[in-house]
């Protein structure tokens, strides 16, 4: 579904870096900036369809928004019931 990415996937600006993905399979990309003083944003896309949506924040503002519970993907709303974790590795 890349050909219906706002920007060409790649490392020059303008271009979306992928990232990330969710569980229900969306794709998270970053906008690299077209310079220094530019915010960078998050690209959500939808994994079976041309669907996307531009977060007008930082990959960090997103991720913590995500973690908070609230709804900056497409179509992932099944959370786990206590909330995000971590283990550590044996």
């Amino acid at each position: 579904m890349a050909e219906f990415l706002p920007s060409p996937v790649g490392g020059n600006p303008g271009d979306l870096m992928p990232v990330a993905s969710t569980t229900t399979g969306e794709a998270v990309f970053l906008c690299i900036p077209d310079n220094p003083s530019s915010p960078w944003r998050v690209v959500v896309q939808e994994f079976d369809s041309p669907a996307w949506t531009l977060y007008e924040m930082t990959f960090s503002e997103w991720l913590l928004a995500y973690l908070k519970g609230r709804d900056v993907t497409l179509c992932s709303r099944n959370f786990a019931p206590d909330g995000p974790f971590f283990e550590f590795l044996p």
